[in-house]
């Protein structure tokens, strides 16, 4: 009997306890004035150092009214504050005074609606957490009457400028402007780089971050600049790390030595050409793998691909984590007596950004490179992706040729039979793929 009274009383607590829980504060909704990106699922907002966010949180009593005072007894006392947290709760310095920061929030005309201006400095770029908490309290006692509380992920920038490399290793040299060094080291314990003087620079993860950071001035503009390794996630799971290069330099874009064409055999059949542009500004690049095969050459056979970067900001988007994502089709063209018969269908879509893609064991496609600047258009604060490269490997058996994207309709060198563009008569050719809306020849807006 005694036992039954001990579980009632236990399921009563519980009871008590679940609806105290259900009956506190709530913050509905939390908006991010001047961000580059706004918080969504999977995605943290993106800030930059030392430009002022406004920051709108929304408010509700546990009775459903708005956290205001109006809606609470003369002798309450109402706060609301944001703070970057580390991973005991306390508040972080983010402008290196060496205090952590608290920033108040006030209600000013809507009720429930609070608002507060941050403006981060001199703190290393990557993932915070913002703790935004909501307290009314009995002004005489002292007591609690209502509170709540919300965690915000975000991901603070080291300027409106940088530049994402995916996937560096050992032994890479990376070349900035006149600044240079070599990857002699990396690893979760942490990496070795070896500067210009041939001095040693040691970097070690400490907070367990996933982060190896320090500073330099790439650009020559007498300011320091952040670069920082970035843990990720490879093909097959496997960690990797992405570097990540900030400024609040322009030219750190042209400084970045990265449109130097190089190529180079590997595995002795094969050829991998290296930073080849997909996309610069506006400005689109497609390739075509041709086939040079001795069928090919007869004009029996011939398979080639063709590697078609997709317009407009939905496929060309960027995060500071976890970086870029740039996406193409890739187009398999395989024709038979000079083009009579034939067919085309895609073999891949979908992002290339550090990923090795591989397509029927003839291409592989990286995407390794994108140049970011911040962008207030009519859409409102955006990253924007004025640079993207990558690299293509085929066999010594194929050619690869490239052509602007606008430019590759009119080019009937690059068609093997007939170009679809500029005829209707395709023989016995089965045609599966829409070219016309590929190229962003149709009425459809592509906006880059």
């Amino acid at each position: 009997m005694v036992g039954w009274k001990k579980a009632l009383g236990l399921v009563s607590a519980l009871v008590l306890f679940l609806a105290v829980l259900v009956s506190a504060a709530t913050i509905t909704n939390v908006e991010w004035g001047n961000a580059i990106t706004q918080p969504d699922v999977g995605y943290a907002a993106d800030i930059i150092e030392g430009q002022p966010t406004v920051i709108n949180a929304t408010i509700v009593k546990s009775d459903g009214q708005p956290f205001a005072p109006a809606n609470f007894p003369l002798n309450t006392t109402l706060s609301v504050t944001g703070k970057f947290v580390d991973q005991y709760g306390n508040a972080l310095d983010m402008n290196g005074d060496g205090t952590g920061d608290v920033y108040n929030f006030t209600n000013a005309t809507t009720p429930g609606l609070w608002t507060t201006t941050i403006n981060v400095s001199n703190v290393q770029p990557g993932m915070y957490t913002l703790r935004i908490e909501a307290v009314a309290t009995n002004a005489t006692t002292n007591a609690v009457i209502d509170n709540a509380t919300i965690e915000e992920q975000v991901w603070i920038a080291g300027g409106p400028y940088w530049v994402a490399i995916a996937d560096v290793h050992d032994g890479q040299q990376v070349h900035i402007g006149s600044f240079n060094f070599t990857i002699t080291s990396l690893s979760d314990v942490g990496a070795i780089l070896t500067l210009p003087n041939l001095t040693a620079l040691t970097l070690t993860d400490n907070d367990h971050t996933g982060i190896l950071a320090f500073q330099r001035d790439v650009t020559g503009d007498g300011s320091n600049d952040w670069l920082m390794f970035v843990k990720s996630t490879g093909e097959d799971d496997n960690p990797v790390y992405n570097l990540y290069i900030y400024s609040k330099d322009a030219s750190l874009l042209d400084k970045f030595n990265s449109s130097d064409v190089d190529f180079y055999r590997v595995k002795g059949d094969r050829i991998r050409f290296a930073n080849r542009i997909f996309k610069d500004l506006s400005h689109y690049q497609a390739y075509v793998v041709w086939d040079n095969s001795l069928l090919a050459c007869l004009g029996l056979k011939a398979t080639d691909y063709y590697i078609v970067p997709e317009q407009g900001d939905s496929h060309w988007w960027e995060r500071g984590e976890p970086a870029a994502h740039e996406d193409v089709k890739v187009i398999k063209r395989t024709t038979y007596l000079w083009g009579l018969f034939g067919n085309d269908k895609t073999v891949y879509e979908g992002n290339i950004f550090g990923k090795n893609i591989n397509i029927d064991n003839i291409i592989n496609l990286l995407g390794k490179f994108s140049g970011n600047a911040a962008l207030f258009d009519t859409l409102g604060w955006r990253w924007e992706i004025r640079k993207g490269l990558g690299d293509i490997t085929i066999p010594n058996s194929y050619t690869l040729k490239s052509r602007e994207l606008k430019d590759l309709a009119i080019s009937d060198d690059l068609w093997r039979g007939f170009n679809p563009l500029k005829t209707d008569k395709h023989g016995f050719f089965s045609e599966s793929v829409d070219w016309s809306k590929l190229l962003g020849l149709s009425t459809e807006d592509n906006s880059s």
